[in-house]
């Protein structure tokens, strides 16, 4: 899954910085990409196949599923009575996922409890850790925290049998005590429909400012898939990398950065992000720095980012299942459970949608499409 936990990600930014050590860069770096039409190397012919290609594609993007990823059913009927724990941050995602797994927890018969803890400081998500140890759980959920400030309590939970559930954490190992969902298939979907997007809005002449935030191996991946998508379906399509820090995210200054980048080479006509809310402040910067038809997109669009683009001040989103990602914790730990073995991207991913202005969409703090999401998981987990 991508990010999506800006509230998160911003109290974390003391913490986390050094733990991923995955950005080589300091600051908002800037690099850029082209992808082959710009230096004469690509035919014509190539050039519309790839466009070809990328309007397919996102035809078929802006589609509602409707059927969700995950189609395995249990082997059996989970037995009842069980206990799941949620470490609950102190960001109202965390609350918003609270009470998607008190649903799932009910709806699959187990029992629900949640123990509070701050972003801003880790040794409360330990103490929170240990102290779930002492509700004899089957398994305990995890959001958004990179494993090294939690990695001390793993010994203790692996004598106990317990399992730690984890979402939205990016690459990571995982072994019988750890699971959870790394998000990599995920993020190459929708960096893929991003990029896909953008070279048919552009009929294949997308300069596209990549705003990212390094620190976070997803962010990684996200450019990766849309660079590579861009290099296959577009041959005169660029990218230009704007790297900012956790700091800046905390400091609201990535609005002033997306700017300078833009001002610095007019030819850049999109902005795309890994994270919809790492571009709050935004669309308000370009309409004042008079740079309104540079056109702002990207992956997990919340409540702010969506409602813009039904007014038409950004352009393009896919919004995230936050409710169905509830499920999916408790989803995988029945899973592991069992014994049935799944993929650590949740054994098929998350439901995903290009929403635009063309597309009909409510704008929601979650993206609960199909309609009937909660029915066909009930039905692999034969409850429903």
């Amino acid at each position: 899954m991508v990010l999506r936990l800006k509230s998160v990600i911003a109290s974390l930014a003391v913490v986390v910085i050094g733990v991923s050590g995955c950005s080589s860069s300091s600051g908002a770096g800037h690099a850029t990409t082209t992808a082959g039409a710009s230096t004469g190397t690509s035919s014509n012919s190539s050039a519309s196949a790839g466009l070809a290609a990328a309007e397919a594609a996102t035809t078929k993007a802006m589609q509602a599923p409707t059927t969700i990823p995950l189609q395995a059913p249990l082997r059996t009927k989970p037995p009842t009575g069980k206990t799941f724990v949620w470490m609950k941050c102190d960001a109202q995602q965390c609350q918003d996922l609270a009470d998607a797994i008190k649903q799932a927890t009910s709806a699959i018969g187990w029992n629900y409890k949640e123990i509070p803890f701050k972003n801003a400081d880790p040794a409360t998500l330990v103490s929170a850790l240990n102290q779930a140890l002492t509700l004899k759980p089957t398994s305990v959920g995890l959001a958004g925290i990179p494993e090294a400030l939690w990695s001390s309590v793993i010994p203790a939970y692996k004598a106990a049998g317990v399992t730690i559930t984890t979402i939205l954490i990016g690459p990571m190992s995982y072994d019988n005590t750890v699971i959870g969902q790394a998000g990599a298939q995920d993020t190459a979907a929708a960096a893929n429909i991003m990029a896909n997007w953008a070279i048919g809005d552009s009929n294949g002449h997308a300069h596209v400012l990549l705003e990212t935030i390094n620190e976070f191996p997803i962010a990684l991946q996200f450019g990766a898939a849309y660079d590579s998508t861009f290099k296959t379906n577009c041959p005169g399509c660029s990218v230009t990398v704007v790297n900012n820090t956790l700091a800046q995210l905390a400091s609201g200054a990535i609005p002033g950065t997306v700017v300078a980048a833009l001002q610095k080479d007019p030819s850049l006509n999109y902005v795309v992000t890994v994270d919809g809310p790492f571009l709050t402040g935004v669309p308000s910067a370009l309409a004042a720095a008079g740079l309104s038809k540079v056109k702002l997109s990207g992956a997990s669009g919340d409540v702010s980012e969506l409602t813009d683009v039904k007014a038409g001040t950004e352009s393009a989103f896919t919004g995230v299942a936050l409710d169905y990602e509830g499920w999916q914790l408790v989803d995988m730990a029945a899973r592991h459970l069992e014994g049935v073995a799944f993929d650590p991207d949740g054994d098929g991913g998350l439901p995903v949608q290009l929403l635009t202005k063309d597309v009909p969409f409510t704008v929601q703090d979650s993206y609960n499409q199909p309609a009937d999401w909660q029915d066909q998981l009930k039905k692999l987990w034969l409850v429903g």
